[in-house]
């Protein structure tokens, strides 16, 4: 990764993937769920827009030298992740960021602006050479890689929300279709 644009770019077009799944999911499933213990179709959405908020949050910390951890678990990450899991399904649950996809959507176009803004007044000094730690993975890596972990919860998740799909039998978009927004610059 060179800039903070060149990333605000490849996330934008993560997310504009993702936002296409989430819109092709028809909206009387926004309850289902493949089992009791796993987000319903639209407790995974709530849970992408959740994590964003938390992300943008532990990298702006992050980049500042400060750590960031609202959860307060001890233990390994496995440990930390175990006993976490109860509580992000039950947050992700009720009404928060919205009732349906196309409100969760809504909701979420606002936050993704105030994420690319913060963003991006991270420094090349920051991008280069700040380190941080998730407090549930027990991750320490660079700014850098952080940036491209948070993404790759939302593909993670993305993924899970396609197999939801398939298990209810809609339709799914096209996949990886490319965005109208060209690289900052060729790769040579």
């Amino acid at each position: 990764m060179r800039t903070i644009q060149d990333f605000l770019a490849y996330f934008r077009r993560q997310r504009s993937w993702t936002r296409t799944l989430v819109a092709a999911v028809p909206e009387e499933h926004f309850h289902w769920r493949p089992a009791a213990d796993a987000f319903s179709c639209g407790e995974l959405v709530r849970h992408l827009i959740q994590s964003e908020v938390f992300w943008r949050r532990m990298l702006l910390e992050g980049a500042e030298g400060r750590s960031f951890d609202p959860f307060g678990l001890t233990g390994t990450g496995l440990e930390r992740m175990t006993a976490f899991r109860r509580r992000n399904l039950a947050s992700s649950g009720g009404d928060k960021y919205g009732t349906s996809f196309a409100g969760l959507l809504e909701t979420w176009s606002g936050i993704q602006a105030q994420t690319e803004e913060h963003l991006s007044r991270i420094s090349p000094e920051q991008l280069a050479s700040a380190e941080l730690e998730h407090p549930l993975l027990t991750m320490r890596a660079p700014l850098w890689e952080m940036l491209l972990t948070m993404v790759g919860h939302e593909v993670h998740h993305r993924g899970q929300l396609s197999a939801y799909l398939k298990a209810i039998g809609a339709e799914q978009p096209a996949s990886l279709h490319r965005s109208p927004e060209p690289l900052s610059e060729p790769i040579s």
